[in-house]
């Protein structure tokens, strides 16, 4: 899980955000994240603008769960994925 996620305490959750320098490459990217959650059966909090995306993602219990840390790092793949391929369409 990548240090971009912020840990809270009560309630148990974490957070992140994810910035884009296309609508484009950021509805992908929301539509790969729908996928993790329905695969997880696990749901985040989910804003976004043009450019930037705000997940929370909320324990079921009071203390975080391997299933939140696991929706993160998935998370986290996905954007490292749609990052690189705007960087490579920008060289």
């Amino acid at each position: 899980m990548n240090e971009r996620w912020k840990s809270r305490k009560k309630p148990a959750a974490l957070e992140a955000r994810f910035d884009f320098s296309d609508f484009e490459n950021l509805r992908a990217f929301l539509d790969e994240l729908a996928e993790q959650a329905e695969l997880l059966n696990h749901y985040p909090n989910i804003s976004f603008t043009r450019t930037r995306v705000s997940v929370v993602i909320s324990s079921k219990t009071e203390v975080l769960e391997e299933i939140d840390r696991t929706l993160a790092k998935g998370i986290d793949e996905s954007y490292l994925k749609f990052v690189d391929l705007a960087q490579g369409a920008a060289t």
